[in-house]
């Protein structure tokens, strides 16, 4: 699926984050590439409010966090691994869940993503999402 959005708010991007929780399965990955303020981590806290979460932080410095609610959510932001570490994620979690990866190339693991989310920051009140 190739989709691109518009962005000129930021209730565009929870109508995005809507849609992509609409269409994701009992377990779903989803990768977030693009720049550092591009707007990831607040796409991860929208699509975490569809399932009932509240209170998501970006996980730059303790790397992961998991949530709970109407589904488990994984959220790795993995800009400070570069490919130096290895995340264990089959200790950690059981599935079904969620895994949202900002920075998915630093990963040295290889996942499986059902959806890659290319963020891109056009102007300061234009943003573009496109989905591969």
């Amino acid at each position: 699926m190739k989709q691109e959005w518009k962005l000129s708010c930021e209730s565009d991007l929870e109508t995005v984050a809507q849609t992509i929780a609409e269409q994701a399965g009992e377990q779903y990955c989803i990768a977030l590439h693009g720049d550092l303020g591009s707007g990831k981590t607040t796409f991860v806290k929208h699509l975490a409010r569809v399932w009932g979460i509240a209170d998501v932080k970006s996980p730059s410095y303790d790397i992961m966090h998991v949530h709970q609610g109407m589904r488990t959510l994984i959220h790795i932001d993995a800009y400070r691994l570069k490919g130096k570490s290895e995340l264990f994620l089959d200790d950690v979690c059981k599935p079904p869940f969620c895994l949202a990866v900002e920075w998915p190339e630093y990963l040295s693991l290889s996942i499986p993503f059902d959806i890659h989310l290319h963020f891109t920051i056009k102007n300061v009140t234009e943003r573009w999402i496109q989905a591969t």
